[in-house]
C-alpha cells in the first residue's frame, strides 16, 4: 500500500467506521507539504511552498510521482540559499535523472566557484555536496547546476505529450554545517527522508530526521484533539538511539508552551495512542509544533496516524453543495423564471470601487445604478483571476482557473476537455450568441465553443474598433430575431478597459482633460514605465488618470442603458434576467501600479455584481452580503434556464446565486490570481485578506472590513493568522488538478488578434504582429 492510498483508507475509516461522534478535522500527514520545517538543518522538500523561494531559476511547476511532491530542472538551474556568515557546510541532495535519460551528471558550482560533479545513476539516490566557506558569502548564495544530457519526456515516451526540455528531479535537500555528524547519516541505506509521509500499519505516519520541528498553523474550531501514536524509526531502532518527542503551541508568536514530551528508548515497549485537548484555544489561531529530538546521531521519528479530531461539520475553505433545506429557499424563485432570458454583460476591468451603487461619489454609472435598486446587489464579489483569460476560463467552466491548465499565460487556449456553459445550452436547445469587444475573450483562445454564434464586433465595423457603441449594430437585430425563444446573449464591453480615451463628453465629463496627452492615454509606454518606477507620475496625471477611467466606465454604463432600453422596446426586460459584471477590476496607482494581470490588491479583485430579474419576482432592492464569485455565473444560469447536466455539475466549483439571494450563506471564502506559472494570490477569509507571494514566499494580511482600501498589513503582529491562512490556501490549491504540461493547446495570434491585444496593453507597443 502506498502512502497515498493510506491516507484515503484512513480519512475513509474514521468516517465511517468509528462509531464516536469525532471526524477528522485535519490529517496532518496530508497537510505536511504546506508546513513550516524548522531546525539547525536547513530542510528544502522541493515542490512544497517552502522550498519555492530557493527556486532561483531553471525550474519548472511541481510535479508528481507516486503522490510525492517534486520539481523538474532544466538543464541548467539555480539555487538561492540566504546565510549570515561563512561556515563551512554540507548539502545532502536527493535526485534523479529524467527516467529514460542514461548516463546523466551533473556540475556543480557555489557563487561561480566549482563545488562537485558526480553521475546520477538510473535511479534516485541521495548525494553529498561539500560547500566551501571560502566559496560562500555573507547574503544570498546561488548554487549551480549544470546537467550533461536533456531531453523531452515526449521524445523518451510520445505518449506523455510533455515536450518540455527536462535534465532531472529535484525531491529533497538538507543543508547543515560540516560538523554535524547526523548529516552523513542521511546517506545510509535504510536512512529516512529528512520529513516524509510513509505507510504504518494501513495509516499514514510522519516521518521525521531529527532535529527538526513541523510547524503546522492553524485557526482550530470547537473541540479539537490531537492524537498520535510515536514511534521510533527501524533505522534509529537498530542504531539503539533514543529520540525525543514533544508538542509545542504557540498562540503568541516565539511563546511556545510545552504540551506533551516523551523520550522512547528502543528497549522499553512500544507507546500507545497521545490524546491532547485543544478545546482552550478554540476560534484562536494557534501554531502547533511536532519536535523530534534528543539524539546527536539517528534522532529518527515516526508519529503515527497525527490528525485533529473533532465534532461537527469539517469546515473548508471550498463551498459545499447547498442543503436540501438551502437549496429549497430558491423554490418560490425557480418557478417564477419559467420562460425567462438570460443577457449576461461583461465590463472589462470594471473595479467596484468605481460604480455608484457601491458607494461612488461620481455619476459614473447611473443607468446599471438603476437596474442595481431594481434588482440584486452582491457587496463581495470577486474575480478568481485579474486577467481576462482565467477569469473567463472561470465563468465558462465554474472552475478556478489553476484547474484549467499549468500554464495560464496569456496564449493558452481553453482545453477541450472542459464542458462550458454555451456547450450545455446549444446541446438544450437554448438559442445563444456571444458579442465580444476583446480579443482576450474570444476566439484565438477557444471561448467561442459551444456558441451557436460569436461575433468579434471588433472585426465588423473599422471605424468603430472596439468601442461598445459596435454593439448597437449587432445585438438589438439578434435580440428582435430571437424573442419568441428562450435565449442567453452574452456581451463583453471592452471598456473601461485601456485605452484611457473615452472621447468627449466623457473625457471631460468629470474634470478638465489634462494633463495626459494622446500619448499617454493610447499607449501602454507611459503606465508600464510608471508602474514599473522608471517614469514618475504627478499627482495631476494620476488624477487625470482616474478622470479618464470615469470616464470610459461612464460611456460603457450608458451603452449598458442602451441595451436595456432595447429589451424594453423589444419587450422583452421583463421577461429577461439581467446580469452585469466584470471580469476583473483595474489598479489606478493605488500600491504604484497601473493595469491589472500582476497584483490582486481589491481594485483589481473586487468586481461588481448586480442581477436583475423580473418586477414580479419582487426581488429589486435586495443586497447580498456573503462572498460570491464569477464561477457562480453558469450555475446560476442554468439554474434560472432550469437545466442540470450532470457531468458540468460534477465539475462545477461555483454555485448558483438563487439560494443565496433566497437567504442560504455565501461561500466560506474566495480566491483570486493573478498570471504567471507562479503566482501570486488573494484568499478573503471571513474580514481578513492574505495576499501570498509563491515565489518568494512572502504574504500581507489585511483585515478587509475595517481597512477596505488595504492601507495596513497585520503580517507583523498577526503572524500566526496568516501563516494560517497560507496553510489553507495551499491545502485549497491542492485540491485543483490542472491539465498535465504540454496538454494546453497553444495558438499563434492572428495580425488582427495581435493588433487588438497590443491596443488594450496586453502587449508591448513595440510587438511586431504577423504580416
Amino acid at each position: 500500500m502506498t502512502a497515498g492510498a493510506a491516507l484515503l483508507g484512513w480519512g475513509l475509516w474514521r468516517l465511517v467506521g468509528d462509531r464516536g461522534p469525532l471526524l477528522v478535522h485535519h490529517d496532518l500527514t496530508a497537510r505536511l507539504r504546506y508546513a513550516q520545517l524548522t531546525g539547525p538543518r536547513e530542510v528544502l522538500m522541493f515542490g512544497t511552498p517552502g522550498a519555492e523561494p530557493h527556486l532561483a531559476q531553471g525550474f519548472y511547476a511541481t510535479g508528481g510521482l507516486g503522490g510525492e511532491a517534486f520539481v523538474w530542472a532544466r538543464p541548467e538551474v539555480e539555487l538561492s540559499f540566504t546565510w549570515d556568515r561563512q561556515e563551512e557546510r554540507v548539502a545532502i541532495l536527493d535526485l534523479a535523472a529524467l527516467p529514460g535519460l542514461a548516463a546523466q551528471s551533473v556540475k556543480v558550482a557555489l557563487n561561480g566557484q566549482p563545488v562537485g560533479e558526480f553521475g546520477l545513476g538510473d535511479a534516485r539516490a541521495r548525494h553529498r555536496l561539500s560547500l566551501p566557506a571560502a566559496a560562500q558569502k555573507a547574503g544570498e548564495n546561488r548554487l549551480a547546476f549544470a546537467f550533461a544530457r536533456s531531453a523531452s519526456p515526449a521524445e523518451l515516451d510520445p505518449a506523455t505529450g510533455d515536450r518540455r526540455t527536462l535534465a532531472a528531479a529535484f525531491h529533497a535537500m538538507v543543508v547543515g554545517l560540516a560538523s554535524d555528524a547526523g548529516l552523513d547519516d542521511l546517506l545510509g541505506r535504510n536512512a529516512p527522508p529528512p520529513v516524509a509521509v510513509a505507510d504504518r500499519d494501513g495509516a499514514p505516519a510522519l516521518v521525521q530526521a531529527g532535529p527538526e520541528a513541523v510547524r503546522y498553523a492553524f485557526v482550530l474550531g470547537d473541540r479539537l484533539q490531537l492524537r498520535f501514536t510515536p514511534a521510533l524509526h527501524d533505522a534509529a531502532r537498530a542504531a539503539a538511539a533514543k529520540v525525543r518527542f514533544r508538542v509545542t503551541l504557540e498562540e503568541t508568536p516565539g511563546v511556545e508552551q510545552e504540551l506533551w514530551a516523551q523520550t522512547l528508548d528502543p528497549a522499553a515497549p512500544a507507546a500507545g495512542e497521545v490524546r491532547i485537548a485543544l478545546g482552550r484555544w478554540a476560534g484562536r489561531p494557534v501554531r502547533l509544533g511536532l519536535h523530534v529530538g534528543g539524539a546527536l546521531r539517528f534522532g529518527w521519528g515516526l508519529w503515527g496516524a497525527p490528525r485533529l479530531l473533532g465534532p461537527g461539520a469539517v469546515a473548508t475553505l471550498q463551498a459545499p453543495p447547498y442543503t436540501p433545506e438551502e437549496d429549497a429557499k430558491a423554490a418560490a424563485f425557480r418557478q417564477g423564471l419559467a420562460g425567462t432570458n438570460v443577457l449576461f454583460v461583461i465590463l472589462d476591468a470594471a473595479r467596484a470601487f468605481q460604480f455608484g451603487t457601491y458607494g461612488y461619489a461620481r455619476a459614473t454609472t447611473p443607468h446599471i445604478d438603476a437596474l442595481a435598486r431594481e434588482g440584486v446587489v452582491f457587496d463581495r464579489a470577486y474575480t478568481p483571476a485579474v486577467y481576462t483569460l482565467a477569469a473567463m476560463s472561470a465563468v465558462w467552466t465554474s472552475q478556478y482557473p489553476d484547474r484549467h491548465r499549468s500554464d495560464l499565460s496569456f496564449a493558452a487556449r481553453l482545453p477541450k476537455d472542459k464542458l462550458t456553459l454555451a456547450e450545455v445550452l446549444s446541446a438544450r436547445g437554448v438559442a445563444n450568441a456571444g458579442f465580444v469587444a476583446n480579443a482576450m475573450a474570444g476566439t484565438a483562445l477557444g471561448f467561442e465553443r459551444g456558441f451557436a454564434e460569436f461575433h468579434e464586433v471588433f472585426r465588423f465595423f473599422p471605424e468603430l474598433g472596439s468601442r461598445g457603441e459596435a454593439m448597437r449594430r449587432v445585438v438589438p437585430d439578434w435580440l428582435e430575431k430571437h424573442k419568441a425563444q428562450r435565449f442567453f446573449a452574452y456581451v463583453h464591453f471592452r471598456e473601461p478597459h485601456f485605452p484611457f480615451d473615452p472621447g468627449p463628453p466623457f473625457s471631460t465629463q468629470f474634470g478638465p482633460d489634462a494633463p495626459l496627452g494622446v500619448a499617454e492615454r493610447r499607449d501602454s509606454t507611459w503606465y508600464k514605465e510608471v508602474s514599473q518606477g522608471t517614469r514618475q507620475a504627478s499627482q495631476e496625471e494620476i488624477d487625470h488618470l482616474v478622470r479618464l477611467y470615469d470616464g470610459n466606465l461612464a460611456y460603457a454604463d450608458r451603452e449598458v442603458g442602451e441595451l436595456v432600453a432595447t429589451l424594453e422596446r423589444a419587450g422583452l426586460l421583463e421577461k429577461t434576467v439581467v446580469v452585469i459584471a466584470a471580469d476583473h477590476g483595474e489598479q489606478l496607482f493605488e500600491k504604484g501600479y497601473i493595469a491589472h494581470s500582476a497584483q490582486v490588491h481589491e481594485e483589481s479583485t473586487r468586481i461588481p455584481l448586480i442581477v436583475r430579474f423580473p418586477k414580479s419576482l419582487g426581488l429589486g432592492g435586495r443586497r447580498i452580503a456573503g462572498f460570491a464569485d464569477l464561477l457562480d455565473i453558469a450555475p446560476t444560469v442554468l439554474d434560472v434556464f432550469g437545466l442540470a447536466d450532470a457531468k458540468f455539475a460534477k465539475e462545477a466549483q461555483g454555485r448558483s446565486l438563487l439560494p443565496m439571494i433566497a437567504g442560504a450563506p455565501g461561500k466560506p471564502a474566495v480566491l483570486s490570481r493573478t498570471v504567471w506559472e507562479r503566482p501570486v494570490y488573494a484568499l478573503r477569509d471571513g474580514p481578513f485578506k492574505l495576499i501570498h507571494d509563491t515565489r518568494s514566499g512572502r504574504s500581507l494580511l489585511y483585515d478587509v472590513e475595517s481597512d477596505p482600501r488595504e492601507q495596513a498589513d497585520l503580517y507583523a503582529r498577526a503572524s500566526i493568522r496568516a501563516e494560517a491562512m497560507e496553510q489553507a490556501l495551499y491545502a485549497w490549491l491542492g485540491q485543483l488538478k490542472p491539465v498535465a504540461p504540454g496538454q494546453a493547446e497553444k495558438d499563434t495570434l492572428t495580425r488582427d488578434q495581435c493588433e487588438n491585444m497590443r491596443a488594450l496593453g496586453y502587449l508591448d507597443p513595440r510587438t511586431k504582429c504577423p504580416e
